[in-house]
């Protein structure tokens, strides 16, 4: 577009009267952007370059311009304002449609992000459940462990009953000492107490 209007500017300031003339019939017999036939082009042109218009080249500069000349100047600022909409329309459109694309990748991110958060949720569920069935696991271990220890328990309470009324040691034929011949007629002495306990307990 700002080709267009430095061409057009040149044209007006450069070109001849005559080349003039012609650019300014054809632009002004355009109408709704069709071009007219050639009659009405010829007819256009004959009016705006009468004699009035040829003698107005010998004229001196400083002299007003005519109405052809205005005319001229009218529609090439009509020309010109109208070529600049046209190119800050079509950069507001190329705007738009960066825009758009932007807000389309925009969507697709957060659709994207969406499906991950989705994904995530269900993980976490899942870890949820998983963590639930080993916490079970755990309790169901620790009931075991304990019945087990109880057993343990009774089974070595059980042991240590039957280890207090028999000889753990070997009495030996002859005492190394008389502590040691003292201890083993006590020893013997609380047996024959415990059996007689006993004995007596299941009468």
């Amino acid at each position: 577009m700002s080709n267009l209007v430095v061409k057009v500017e040149a044209l007006l300031l450069h070109e001849s009267f005559d080349t003039l003339c012609r650019t300014s019939v054809v632009y002004l017999t355009i109408e709704d952007n069709i071009l007219p036939s050639y009659d009405k082009v010829k007819s256009k042109y004959i009016s705006i370059c009468g004699l009035k218009a040829l003698k107005a080249l010998n004229m001196d500069r400083e002299i007003p311009l005519d109405h052809t000349q205005k005319e001229i100047e009218e529609n090439f600022n009509i020309l010109k304002s109208k070529l600049e909409y046209k190119s800050r329309e079509i950069a507001m459109i190329r705007s738009l449609e960066e825009s758009g694309k932007k807000v389309t990748q925009l969507s697709d991110s957060i659709a994207f992000f969406k499906s991950i958060i989705s994904d995530t949720r269900k993980a976490i569920a899942s870890a949820k459940k998983s963590i639930d069935l080993l916490e079970n696991k755990c309790w169901h271990l620790k009931d075991i462990i304990s019945a087990k220890d109880r057993k343990i328990i009774t089974l070595v309470n059980q042991i240590l009953s039957k280890m207090k009324y028999s000889d753990v040691i070997i009495e030996l034929e002859t005492y190394p000492s008389t502590y040691e011949r003292k201890l083993w007629v006590k020893r013997h002495s609380e047996s024959e107490h415990d059996l007689e306990t006993r004995k007596n307990s299941t009468h």
